[in-house]
């Protein structure tokens, strides 16, 4: 889990040069920079970035959510009902869950139209990804916020997936979250885990 910084020139600036920042190594630029800040949880089955976009408004973010359907394969195959994927499901149901949190903790969330977030999000096959706008937050409210996203997540996709699973308290860091998602593998899954039945007509 982690909080990046990233210096930008700002807009109105000519002839600016940019560098971004890496996980806090300094940026080059020839304009005075802008800071904006990052909140980030990443590893191969998903990811939560929430970034500032003050060009939208003060105290707004623009989340960026996924969830690597094809990672969470080898624990959720043949878990649910034909045509149900329990990660997707999980993706769709932790945005209306951090909108609820958003809003029992005194700022708002909203759907994001023109949003890009595919600079900051990982690239590849077999992602889900969502995103939305935070508005009305603090910084304490979007660290919350990105925990919060990451624990209802795995829970919800593992309530159907694997449903004795006990999230470790506290979050742990990314590759660690991996690392324990990755004991639930079930090794030759498709052959190995329960079988989705198709329906009488459709096997003719």
């Amino acid at each position: 889990m982690t909080s990046e910084n990233v210096a930008v020139p700002h807009a109105a600036a000519k002839n600016s040069y940019f560098f971004p920042i890496t996980c806090g190594r300094k940026a080059s630029t020839m304009s005075t920079p802008l800071t904006l800040r990052s909140y980030e949880y990443k590893n191969d089955y998903l990811y939560i970035v929430i970034r500032q976009t003050p060009d939208v408004g003060p105290q707004t973010y623009l989340y960026c959510c996924g969830i690597n359907t094809t990672r969470f394969d080898p624990i959720c195959w043949g878990k649910a009902g034909i045509c149900s994927n329990p990660a997707f499901k999980g993706l769709q149901q932790m945005r209306a869950d951090v909108s609820a949190f958003a809003l029992k903790n005194n700022f708002q969330t909203k759907s994001s139209e023109g949003n890009d977030c595919g600079s900051i999000t990982p690239k590849g096959d077999g992602w889900y990804r969502e995103h939305m706008i935070i508005m009305k937050a603090s910084p304490r409210n979007i660290q919350a916020a990105l925990e919060f996203s990451v624990i209802d997540l795995v829970k919800t996709v593992l309530y159907v997936c694997a449903p004795d699973a006990k999230v470790p308290e506290p979050l742990p860091s990314p590759p660690a979250l991996q690392k324990w998602l990755d004991s639930f593998n079930v090794v030759n899954y498709k052959t190995a885990g329960p079988q989705i039945v198709a329906r009488k007509k459709d096997q003719k």
